[in-house]
């Protein structure tokens, strides 16, 4: 009497529970898969399941024994594929493994897992474009990768100790996901810790050279730090790419504004504007930049056309206010209190907001109601400050210590050069020109797979 086939929802509990048994403890999944298989014989899911538990045990040639008919059985099936290129990379079968992954890839494009594998396979042999390539892919295919998306979410609502630890996770199991590192890197740039998102990009950077979105972030990031001249360098390669990009023109006019190249920022600022008039905070960047040059009155227009795009835009009524010559007429009043009485209106934008209506209403003679605005102004910004006093202390403490008399007679007579972050940069005036280095920067070690954004206290 033949034995009854085994129902098909309890087949399936048990391929569930195997499969959660993959990451605690291989060999038992291995079993259970093992006992499905003589429940239902081929069945494809525990026959994947068992070749996956095979590896993840530590013994990739029996896993390849599974994975091989299985993959050739299946030819339309993705995953088979995928699970078939990593148990010939555990055995050094580098090129076989690459095959099994741009056939996975091509039965599924959005596989996010396989492009970043194929990347590994194709660093590993030395194919530094098609690796390149491949990393590209993966950074796309992870926008619909849940765990990601995840870590994304977190990061939109600035819930900033959650989606680092997604992430930190998903690095320590796929160091070289170079989506989940630009991510990362944007944890880290969120919390002030410049040089580990400079890290984290550069390790973005050398698994996927062509990552233009992680290169810009490098160099807002190094603009950040106060380094022009390696920021240039960043802009420079993007100018490669897509010279006109109002974004990177923008980037470069605030770094060359900051080193005290004013007319070569304005005439980038009004080049951009002047093919994307639309852009109020790029009018708020000119009208800095030509306060600094000495043209108040241009500024003052700049200003007043970045008001006029964006009526919320705090900064912008915070700069006329910082000028000390303009006086705001009582429409300019209006305009700024409708906008402070909207819920919505951001933290930056009220706190500029209330700092503006503060000088308004004090060069109107209105004191205790411009101390008002003044100090809710305050107490929003006291509120965005990470300032610890003990911190602060020890730093002192220790420099103290260091530079003492002693230290500074025993160093009169060393000779110190002095430091030109521009030494090496020619900077081109053009729109569509860039630093012209005579000199690279030292690249940095690689990142390794666990990833450390823990601030050290030196």
């Amino acid at each position: 009497m033949s034995k009854a086939p085994e129902p098909v929802g309890s087949i399936d509990v048990a391929v569930g529970h195997a499969t959660r048994l993959l990451e605690i403890n291989p060999v038992l999944a291995a079993e259970q898969a093992g006992e499905i298989l003589k429940a239902v014989p081929a069945h494809p899911p525990a026959t994947l399941l068992l070749g996956v538990a095979r590896r993840k045990g530590g013994d990739a040639a029996a896993a390849l024994d599974v994975l091989g008919p299985l993959a050739a059985m299946h030819p339309q099936w993705a995953l088979a594929h995928y699970e078939l290129a990593l148990a010939l990379s555990s055995l050094d079968r580098n090129a076989a493994a690459i095959t099994a992954l741009q056939r996975a890839v091509t039965l599924k494009p959005d596989m996010a897992d396989a492009w970043r594998a194929l990347g590994d396979e194709l660093t590993n042999a030395g194919d530094a474009a098609g690796a390149d390539a491949a990393y590209a892919q993966n950074i796309r295919a992870s926008t619909k990768d849940p765990r990601l998306l995840t870590a994304a979410a977190a990061l939109c609502q600035n819930e900033i100790p959650q989606a680092e630890a997604l992430l930190r996770a998903h690095l320590k199991k796929y160091p070289t996901d170079v989506a989940a590192l630009r991510m990362l890197a944007e944890v880290a740039a969120r919390l002030g810790r410049y040089e580990d998102a400079v890290t984290l990009l550069t390790r973005c950077l050398e698994l996927a050279p062509s990552f233009t979105a992680a290169r810009h972030h490098r160099a807002i990031v190094l603009h950040r730090q106060n380094k022009p001249a390696a920021a240039l360098r960043e802009v420079s390669e993007l100018f490669k790419k897509d010279p006109r990009n109002p974004a990177y023109n923008n980037l470069k006019a605030a770094i060359l504004a900051r080193i005290g190249e004013l007319q070569d920022s304005i005439e980038i600022y009004a080049a951009i504007l002047a093919e994307h008039p639309a852009q109020p905070k790029i009018w708020l960047s000119y009208g800095h930049a030509l306060k600094t040059s000495g043209r108040e009155n241009d500024s003052i227009a700049a200003y007043n056309k970045s008001i006029a795009l964006l009526p919320s835009l705090g900064e912008a009524y915070w700069s006329l206010a910082n000028l000390k010559t303009v006086q705001f007429t009582n429409e300019d009043v209006e305009a700024m209190q409708l906008q402070l009485r909207r819920p919505d209106l951001a933290v930056d934008d009220r706190l500029h907001l209330h700092f503006a209506m503060g000088k308004a209403l004090e060069d109107k003679g209105e004191y205790a109601a411009s101390f008002e605005h003044y100090a809710q102004g305050n107490q929003l910004r006291h509120a965005q400050l990470s300032y610890q006093p003990d911190e602060m202390s020890t730093h002192v403490r220790r420099v103290k210590s260091l530079f003492t008399a002693q230290f500074f007679a025993e160093k009169l007579n060393v000779e110190v050069e002095y430091f030109n972050p521009l030494k090496n940069v020619e900077i081109d005036p053009a729109l569509n020109g860039a630093p012209k280095t005579r000199s690279d920067l030292a690249t940095r070690d690689a990142l390794p797979g666990e990833i450390r954004l823990a601030r050290e206290h030196r």
